[in-house]
């Protein structure tokens, strides 16, 4: 599913032969193998998880593939392999366990395969890569999408569902890209890089000030992107004010100082 409760993973059996778990990244995440995992795991115990499991007979289970599209703007190859045994702390000459999965970069115009075996797909792919360029050309985000899901309409490119469905496609993506939107921030202020850096290198004062410094001013960046889009959605002061707080785990007093820096 892409929209919905549960958009991430898709189990399902072909010929009684397969399980095939899908997840569907804008974000490159190097800990899909112990995901794709512990969702596999669930998947066998629902299945084989009874009696039978304990007696003398040999339970036979389908096989796994375990595949992520990914359509993200940091560059990756068409295909690659991310292996769980690659974050074992101690490497070993034979594994016990192994997990490995297929990542496939689905962006638009990038020639993966599987975009011209399957139309949806492809559609989609079109789609994401619409409303990306129009972002560019605009900066504003709403107005991107909405434009995006008028053009495919017109052009018959997912055609049916966003139709059917534009209103929730429209309020799922200015989420999901505005949440992208602000981690890249963070990142590319230090958030995540100082800390890196600083652990790599071992200098305590760039830990003591660069990482304070990234973090501080992720946080900022990230609750005034918070606060815009809270009154987007027509949200009350007080319900903006208690959203900051609860994402970034912020005191009354500095949501309260956020709050007048940011609040139109």
């Amino acid at each position: 599913m892409i929209f919905g409760d549960r958009k991430n993973d898709l189990a399902f059996i072909i010929d009684g032969r397969l399980i095939i778990l899908i997840e569907h990244q804008s974000t490159i995440n190097p800990n899909m193998p112990l995901r794709m995992l512990v969702y596999i795991t669930k998947e066998y115990e629902k299945l084989y998880f009874s009696k039978t499991i304990y007696s003398k007979q040999l339970v036979k289970i389908p096989t796994p593939e375990m595949y992520v599209f990914y359509n993200g703007k940091e560059v990756l190859p068409l295909e690659e392999n991310l292996k769980l045994s690659d974050a074992f702390l101690e490497k070993c000459a034979t594994l016990s366990l192994e997990a490995v999965v297929k990542v496939i970069n689905v962006n638009y115009k990038q020639g993966a395969e599987i975009l011209e075996r399957c139309k949806v797909l492809n559609e989609y792919s079109r789609f994401i890569y619409l409303v990306r360029k129009n972002w560019e050309k605009t900066n504003d985000l709403k107005a991107a999408i909405k434009q995006s899901i008028d053009t495919c309409i017109k052009e018959g490119v997912l055609r049916d569902f966003l139709k059917k469905n534009g209103g929730d496609v429209m309020s799922f993506l200015y989420d999901e890209l505005s949440r992208e939107e602000c981690e890249t921030i963070r990142e590319q202020d230090g958030y995540q890089k100082g800390l890196s850096e600083g652990f790599d290198k071992g200098i305590k004062q760039g830990i003591e000030q660069g990482i304070e410094q990234g973090i501080e001013k992720g946080i900022a960046q990230g609750t005034a992107a918070l606060i815009e889009l809270c009154q987007d959605m027509e949200l009350s002061r007080a319900e903006t004010k208690a959203q900051i707080a609860e994402k970034f785990s912020l005191s009354e007093e500095r949501a309260d100082n956020y709050m007048q820096q940011y609040w139109k």
